[in-house]
């Protein structure tokens, strides 16, 4: 009896953003959606995370977003670090308690508005999957990543976000604040020459 050959599954690298995109899109984007999409980008929470996040869970002085076992997709708590780019971001938008983030359909009119300005394109879960990305790329620390995005193991980074990014991408990625972007509506000296 003959055996069947395997057939070979070749996997689709995830789609992400480039710090170039990634910083248009943040700067196009008002500001009552920057707290959930710098969330996103450089904290690398799920968006299901990300929408049940109230500002409570997020320590600034002490460098952490918590997500509780409720809100966790593991039902495991997890503390992710506040990145000095994420602590930028968020520092002019803090508050004491409530969502982080806008309903799902004030959130999605305001964000399609702003990818828009920004002229990108969104692949399917690009913050979560860019931050992966970069984040190893930048460590070079498979378990240090998983721990941030609450996987369990190293199997989903390896077979989904090893050599994505370039380390040299990962230094322009994490270096973006809001001292670096310039907003979608200003136009700089240059260009008005």
């Amino acid at each position: 009896m003959a055996r069947a050959a395997k057939v070979k599954v070749i996997r689709k690298a995830p789609g992400i953003l480039s710090p170039a995109d990634t910083a248009a899109l943040l700067a196009a984007a008002p500001d009552e959606i920057v707290p959930a999409l710098a969330i996103g980008f450089f904290a690398g929470l799920r968006t299901a995370e990300i929408e049940r996040l109230d500002w409570r869970e997020i320590d600034l002085r002490r460098g952490f977003i918590e997500i509780t076992a409720e809100k966790a997709k593991s039902s495991q708590r997890r503390l992710v670090e506040i990145t000095a780019n994420l602590r930028a971001w968020l520092e002019p938008h803090a508050q004491r308690s409530g969502p982080v983030r806008l309903t799902e359909m004030r959130h999605k009119d305001r964000f399609d508005l702003a990818r828009k300005a920004a002229g990108i394109a969104w692949p399917a879960n690009a913050c979560r999957h860019s931050f992966a990305s970069y984040h190893l790329a930048l460590h070079q620390d498979a378990a240090k990543t998983a721990l941030q995005l609450g996987h369990t193991n190293t199997a989903v980074l390896f077979q989904h976000y090893r050599e994505i990014a370039t380390p040299e991408d990962a230094k322009a990625f994490f270096a973006i604040t809001p001292q670096t972007v310039v907003p979608a509506n200003v136009i700089s000296m240059k260009e008005a020459a």
